[in-house]
């Protein structure tokens, strides 16, 4: 299903993209070497919130740890309770045992958007799109922490959802944690958590003892602590109260978002991050196994990282659907195309590369007045995944009629012109102006004809005159004709002269490229 921008989402692009002021990170690029299996990838972000998808094992966690590892901070800076510093080094995410060989040899660029730069002829007054380097050569160490770009950096890990009743610090000291004045936030974290959980809070405040600290709700007249909480609203409290706290231009790393939420209030937890976003100006990069997650985002807001082998491949903007289907290792079709028959079928399978031939299903329906039909029935249910159709040549010059045949059948009693416009963008024609089979066999070349001869097993001559006699047939008889004659399969047939003659008329084949991929992005 397209993803539909509303004026938040609007607004955040907006200020992502201007505010140099927050030094904003917008990518990372791996050059030299190799890290826990990353090398020679860049991964860009280009809006506040960005969700990193991914299987096991494919560096989502490793991309994380890179971006908190992107900014110092001054020694007064924001901090997490128990850390000692104010900013992050590659030693506390990148830690080897004995006998464990350390990354060497990577060279590691981070692209800012900022206004402090070093006045040069680049950056005449300070200001813009600059890149920093960071390096470990082989046997020494990274370049000075300190000279990287300032800004507050929190790391919020999966021990986060670890309830207090089952942490042994936390255990050891229950009777230990006090009571603390409040800081002036609460209220607005109650509120927030209220909301993502369905809950009522009347208070909420940290009870503390050293650098831990446990939070304590009351709700409909019962008072209980972090100890008897669920996972997801303890992690929440925590999230929202560093949101509130820190007051500085800040990026949050966040691994697993969702854990501990089911999927309505995951979809609630996005929309308020959205929210402070706007309000605040934060960057928040997290990663995610769950489609309601990133299906709340725009697809600005996605990346899946695809291992394939042992390489990496960054999928920018990728749907929910997709995502769903390669994280559960099922094909999941973001969209269907609709078309006449199996020719058709073959000359779109033949037009698309790989990559989007596994997000689509091709579906043959039998007429065009059937496929207009089908896009009615999906047009009255859009929370099904996306729909188009593709229709034969020789229906081109009846583009009018097939859009008001779509208007006839929708039975609508006012029309608002949205229809009119839906199915427009979703229509589009196979090349020429003929039925499919005849563009086919009149569209490949000579050089085709000489090539197929000899993978046929006939001369040249015998194969132009078969050609000459599937023309002849009659319509939609061609390729049996075809078939028959050179005793092979007609999917055979049909699928190897497809393929050339779309290849000779490479505007059509962009055009309907540019169509499916138009659709799948939204």
């Amino acid at each position: 299903m397209t993803y539909r921008y509303s004026d938040l989402d609007y607004n955040n692009i907006k200020w992502f993209t201007k505010d140099e002021s927050k030094t904003t990170l917008l990518s990372i690029e791996i050059r030299g070497g190799e890290i826990r299996g990353l090398k020679n990838i860049k991964i860009e972000f280009k809006y506040p919130i960005t969700a990193i998808a991914g299987r096991n094992g494919s560096g989502k966690t490793t991309a994380l740890a890179l971006a908190a590892c992107a900014y110092h901070n001054t020694k007064n800076g924001f901090k997490l309770p128990h850390r000692r510093q104010t900013y992050y080094t590659f030693s506390d995410f990148f830690i080897q045992s004995s006998g464990e060989v350390p990354p060497e040899g990577i060279i590691i660029l981070y692209e800012f958007l900022h206004n402090k730069w070093r006045k040069t002829p680049k950056h005449p007054d300070g200001k813009g799109i600059g890149q920093q380097a960071r390096w470990k050569r082989r046997g020494g160490k990274w370049n000075n922490y300190d000279s990287r770009v300032s800004r507050a950096a929190v790391y919020l890990g999966i021990d986060r959802v670890v309830p207090p009743a089952e942490k042994s610090t936390a255990k050891s000291y229950k009777r230990s944690f006090s009571g603390t004045t409040k800081v002036g936030y609460e209220s607005e974290v109650q509120e927030i958590v209220g909301r993502i959980l369905g809950k009522d809070y009347k208070d909420f405040h940290f009870r503390i003892y050293k650098q831990y600290r446990l939070p304590i709700v009351t709700v409909d007249g019962r008072k209980y602590s972090g100890f008897n909480m669920g996972a997801g609203e303890n992690a929440l409290f925590e999230l929202f109260s560093i949101l509130s706290v820190c007051d500085e231009s800040m990026l949050l790393v966040i691994d697993e978002i969702e854990l501990g939420l089911h999927a309505e209030a995951q979809e609630r937890l996005i929309k308020e991050l959205k929210n402070i976003c706007k309000k605040r100006h934060v960057q928040i990069i997290c990663t995610t196994h769950s489609p309601a997650v990133l299906e709340c985002l725009p697809p600005k807001g996605r990346i899946f990282l695809d291992k394939i082998g042992d390489t990496v491949q960054v999928v920018p903007e990728i749907s929910s659907a997709f995502a769903a289907g390669k994280l559960s290792g099922k094909r999941n079709a973001e969209l269907d195309i609709y078309v006449e028959d199996e020719v058709a079928k073959d000359m779109v399978n033949s037009v698309l590369p790989n990559n989007i031939k596994d997000r689509v299903n091709i579906i043959s329906i039998g007429s065009a007045e059937a496929i207009i039909k089908q896009l009615v029935a999906r047009y009255k249910d859009q929370d099904v995944r996306e729909a188009c159709a593709i229709f034969d040549g020789d229906q081109r010059t009846k583009e009018r009629s097939l859009v008001k045949s779509f208007l006839n059948n929708l039975e609508s009693s006012r029309s608002t012109g949205d229809e009119k416009d839906w199915v427009k963008k979703r229509l589009t024609f196979l090349p020429g102006n003929i039925w499919p089979e005849k563009w086919i066999l009149s569209n490949v070349a000579d050089a085709d004809i000489q090539a197929m001869a000899r993978d046929y097993r006939v001369s040249k001559d015998e194969l132009e005159y078969f050609v000459k006699t599937a023309l002849r047939s009659g319509k939609h008889n061609e390729f049996y004709t075809l078939a028959n004659k050179l005793n092979s399969q007609i999917e055979t047939v049909r699928d190897s002269f497809s393929k050339r003659a779309i290849r000779n008329s490479p505007t059509d084949e962009q055009r309907i490229q540019s169509f499916v991929e138009n659709l799948l992005d939204g």
